[in-house]
């Protein structure tokens, strides 16, 4: 069965920063990352996800962007993009890049003029709302919401005296939203930020927070009625308008570029069957989406905290049989466990550094190798990477964990700190940032400068030099695995996923089929536990001979899994 490339493929999202350095400046950039295109190839990668590498002021480690026609001196120059796509392509990869086209940096020159007056050309490119005035005559924001909590939980709105208004913004203050009701500046959008990129040879786009691009437009207090209040989702994601302003994009880029354009979209907090209408065949808007909700399993619903206790496997199996059960009606879906914005996934869902370590790396690459859809792995994730744990406040670099520690620091409030500690461990983005290990060099081979954020420790144990070649190494099962799914396309990439044994606390459990031919199956055991337990087998399947493919383990008890560990069997012919 023909299908379309994307599908089959096996993507790979690199944070530049944290990938390699190049220029022993501590930063990573686009040289580093062509310094080690053939890391990937022999991985079995065929598609790269390059995260922002535009110019910006670096407010959110460049989703604020002020020009996206240029590349970020730190990262490289325009003409290194170009030599990373040829040289990609030269090895059979393909590159996208992330499309952040909800909001600019406040230094973008279309928000420099836009702020000058309420008449010019660029004066109704972003959100501007009159102030309001309470019964004292204080000047207020036109409404009570807070911006986004992570980012610090301030007003939504920033006062410009040049207009006497305010402007949105959904994330920090530097990050003004563009107003998307505007046709002019969509146009603008199109051509600088989509249009730019595409003609210089790239494959399509990661399309960040696209569910966002709606406001309603009335800016509605929020019914609590203080303060601040954070936003309600009915307020400002997938209203009806962002499917149109999609279908507008896609249909130009369908007119100069044709139909093999891939658009990934981030759909955070999104129902299924919102999903859906993004990804349906008829739709003509994404290809595939980016859900996060297994990577919410844990968070308390009332504050920035993550806790382990409430991580219930069967809620995790819940979140990803939602974005499995896509394809079952015409749609497409991705699978991953990692990504920039969360805590490592053996930190996160398994036991992170102790004796089981490697172990469960190596379950978690079986299990998302299994599941259907465009695989993606985040760098490192291929040699096990973990989560730093020992870190003090000062470690740490994103500015919501900062900003937060700093003020309870002088504050002298430590018993705060320390929850702030934990949480971060868990849940804190920099978990995701620390440099890749390639070796266990200095800097642990990333610079010969030190690093803008540190190393994590455990990079003289877990590093890729170490692994290469190493029978039994994380790196080498995840080649194994690449190559494996890339055997069985129609099973494991295109398959029907059906979960078993749904309220199992310690084993995630299910099968894949064909949807072309029944008979070809393959079931897929997991042990998210320090514990040896059975593994489950529904009566249905009793009478079935199932052979094993693939096991973290080899040699184990036919009818027990060890602590941690995965097997992928296949259904005798």
């Amino acid at each position: 069965m023909t299908h379309k490339w994307w599908k089959n493929a096996i993507g790979y999202q690199i944070w530049p920063a944290s990938f390699k350095d190049s220029n022993a400046d501590g930063w990573g950039d686009i040289p580093g990352i062509i310094s080690k295109l053939d890391h990937l190839k022999d991985l079995g990668v065929d598609l790269i996800w390059i995260s922002p590498v535009y110019a910006s002021p670096q407010h959110d480690f460049g989703y604020d962007v002020a020009n996206y026609e240029a590349i970020d001196e730190r990262y490289g120059s325009l003409e290194d993009v170009d030599n990373l796509i040829r040289e990609s392509n030269k090895r059979g990869m393909k590159v996208i890049m992330d499309l952040v086209i909800n909001h600019t940096s406040i230094q973008h020159a279309w928000f420099t003029e836009s702020k000058k007056s309420q008449q010019n050309k660029y004066s109704d490119w972003y959100i501007w709302r009159d102030p309001k005035y309470d019964a004292h005559g204080t000047r207020r924001p036109p409404n009570n919401w807070a911006n986004a909590s992570q980012f610090g939980g301030g007003s939504a709105w920033e006062y410009v005296p040049e207009r006497d208004q305010y402007y949105f913004h959904l994330c920090v203050p530097e990050q003004p939203d563009l107003n998307w009701y505007n046709a002019e500046m969509r146009q603008a959008v199109y051509e600088s930020a989509v249009e730019f990129w595409l003609k210089r040879g790239i494959a399509g786009f990661r399309v960040d927070i696209v569910g966002f691009y709606w406001k309603d437009p009335s800016f509605p207090d929020n019914d609590c009625g203080e303060e601040l209040q954070p936003m309600e989702a009915k307020y400002i994601m997938n209203g009806p308008l962002v499917h149109v302003w999609l279908k507008e994009i896609r249909q130009k880029i369908t007119e100069l570029f044709g139909h093999d354009i891939v658009l990934i979209g981030e759909l955070p907090m999104t129902t299924r069957d919102e999903c859906l209408r993004y990804v349906s065949p008829g739709s003509q808007e994404l290809d595939m989406t980016l859900e996060m909700d297994v990577f919410l399993v844990g968070e308390d619903p009332n504050s920035t905290s993550c806790d382990r206790e409430r991580m219930a496997l069967p809620v995790i199996k819940d979140c990803i049989s939602k974005s499995q059960s896509l394809i079952d009606d015409g749609g497409w879906t991705t699978a991953f466990l990692e990504n920039h914005d969360y805590g490592r996934s053996v930190s996160r869902f398994g036991p992170g550094d102790g004796p089981y370590r490697d172990t469960a790396a190596k379950m978690m690459a079986l299990l998302v190798g299994a599941l259907s859809g465009t695989m993606f792995i985040y760098q490192g994730e291929e040699i096990g990477m973990t989560s730093p744990t020992h870190w003090n406040q000062h470690d740490w670099r994103d500015p919501a964990d900062v900003r937060r520690m700093r003020e309870f620091e002088e504050a002298g409030d430590f018993e705060s700190l320390e929850k702030w500690l934990h949480n971060a461990r868990l849940w804190g983005r920099d978990n995701a940032r620390t440099p890749v290990q390639w070796s266990a060099a200095e800097h642990a081979g990333f610079s010969d400068a030190e690093p803008w954020i540190r190393v994590n420790e455990n990079y003289v144990e877990v590093n890729a030099a170490d692994q290469v070649g190493r029978v039994g190494s994380v790196l080498e099962f995840w080649k194994g695995m690449i190559w494996l799914r890339k055997q069985h396309l129609e099973v494991l990439v295109h398959g029907r996923f059906s979960l078993l044994d749904r309220e199992n606390e310690k084993v995630f459990a299910f099968l894949k089929s064909s949807r072309a031919d029944e008979r070809q199956q393959m079931k897929i055991v997991c042990n998210f536990s320090d514990d040896e337990v059975n593994i489950p087998t529904p009566s249905a399947l009793q009478q079935q001979i199932w052979e094993l493919e693939l096991s973290t383990s080899p040699e184990g008890d036919p009818a027990r899994l060890r602590p941690w560990e995965g097997r992928l069997y296949r259904l005798a012919a």
